[in-house]
């Protein structure tokens, strides 16, 4: 039969190692941990058999030191019975993994893996692939003349690799529709060594973006590229920021923030259109479209106000996307119409990247890849003769060489020049006169 305890009223962490009515419940070790007494060895009390007078006073209540508590370690035995009477070793209560300390029945974080505390100081960490690590970042800086360095962004610490290849990519692998797009074939020119859109284009030329953690840079590829080709081709007169918003809320049959496809981004600004970012501001997340369907597409109803250079008045607009052959090709079309974008293989160092020109190590062969798009700015070489190019991402201007990075050039590194788009935007066809 069960002691009953003398008081009903107890304190928090004893209601969870004692019961008000009297059932035995199994004893709590870490109990010492917020209780630490003496109690048993306070008046050396080891008792024989059950004493009801064998007690200790512990917070509002009462533990007991006799022998009862060897039958089944009753929950109402005093926390230094087991040590005091029995002359049992103290018993692990707290774990140490990486430098911490934690109690049992606690957790902490190994980097994006959680960390349990078991019997006896035994730790046990769940095994995901996080989306950077010490042992990755070192891996990649200690092979030679690899060209380019890695660190270890505490943006992505905490992070499951998973999470990375969901939300900071989003671009689906290329449908049928584009690979099959209409391939244009640029007339052969003499182009520079080295040519950089956004120096030669300095005042035209969009910010770098940071999608946040939205798979959505299928959407911000395709304005970024779209934003920057209406301040060039309109020599000025419509430097605008259109909105990738308007497309991640507005298209059908795609996963918003889950990624979708570059030919729908594409095809929603060729028949639909956008307003502008700051009237359609970017949230991150797929929420209700504002656009009010069957409704008139004009700047003017959604409070948008475009450039006082133009009279525009109806939404941004570009012609169908057109997809580029060659290396030449996407060179040329740069050079003359502006960025273009383009689809890449992401592999695990590529988060990590921090500078030099990127080709993919054995480092991450074995992870998971996804697929992302990027706007190709310009591209330049090396006195060695390395060819790379300069593409924007879309992480934010913390990352990489000030949010841009250079890959490999010439020989489609990570299908970087396998399927690159651009379209023509529909630039207003009447501007002020006092420009």
């Amino acid at each position: 039969m069960n002691r009953k305890f003398s008081k009903a009223s107890t304190a928090l962490k004893l209601v969870t190692a004692f019961t008000l009515l009297g059932a035995v419940v199994a004893f709590d070790d870490t109990l010492e941990l917020d209780f630490p007494g003496p109690y048993c060895r306070a008046k050396n009390l080891c008792c024989k058999n059950r004493e009801d007078g064998c007690a200790m006073p512990i917070s509002t209540t009462l533990c007991y030191c006799d022998e009862f508590c060897d039958r089944d370690k009753s929950a109402d035995c005093c926390p230094d019975y087991q040590t005091h009477c029995r002359g049992a070793p103290p018993p692990i209560l707290r774990c140490y993994h990486n430098g911490v300390y934690f109690n049992k029945y606690n957790t902490t974080m190994d980097n994006c893996n959680e960390c349990r505390c078991l019997d006896g100081g035994r730790t046990d960490c769940d095994r995901d692939l996080c989306l950077t690590d010490d042992n990755l970042v070192n891996n990649v800086n200690s092979i030679n003349s690899l060209g380019w360095s890695a660190r270890k962004y505490g943006e992505w610490w905490g992070r499951k690799y998973s999470e990375g290849l969901t939300l900071r990519l989003g671009t689906k692998e290329p449908t049928f529709r584009v690979k099959a797009m209409t391939r244009l074939s640029n007339k052969a020119s003499t182009l520079p060594r080295q040519f950089n859109a956004v120096e030669h284009w300095e005042r035209l030329s969009s910010d770098v973006q940071d999608q946040g953690w939205c798979g959505s840079s299928w959407v911000l590829s395709t304005t970024s590229v779209a934003s920057d080709r209406f301040a060039i081709q309109s020599q000025g007169k419509e430097v605008v920021q259109l909105s990738p918003q308007n497309i991640l809320s507005c298209t059908r049959k795609q996963q918003g923030c889950n990624g979708g496809h570059l030919d729908a981004a594409w095809r929603f600004l060729h028949k639909q259109g956008v307003l502008l970012e700051d009237c359609y501001p970017y949230a991150a997340r797929r929420d209700v479209c504002k656009i009010r369907h069957g409704g008139r597409r004009l700047l003017s109803s959604y409070g948008c106000h475009p450039s006082t250079r133009s009279e525009r008045d109806e939404f941004y607009t570009v012609g169908p996307a057109y997809s580029l052959n060659n290396e030449t090709d996407i060179m040329a079309e740069i050079y003359h119409s502006g960025p273009v974008q383009a689809t890449m293989r992401i592999y695990r160092d590529f988060f990590a990247y921090s500078g030099g020109i990127y080709r993919h190590t054995a480092a991450s062969r074995s992870s998971p890849t996804g697929f992302h798009s990027v706007k190709l700015v310009g591209w330049g070489e090396e006195h060695d003769g390395v060819k790379y190019w300069i593409a924007a991402n879309s992480w934010g201007p913390w990352w990489g060489e000030h949010g841009y990075f250079r890959i490999a050039r010439g020989n489609n590194e990570c299908g970087i020049e396998e399927y690159v788009l651009a379209a023509w935007p529909n630039v207003y066809n009447y501007f002020k006169t006092n420009y």
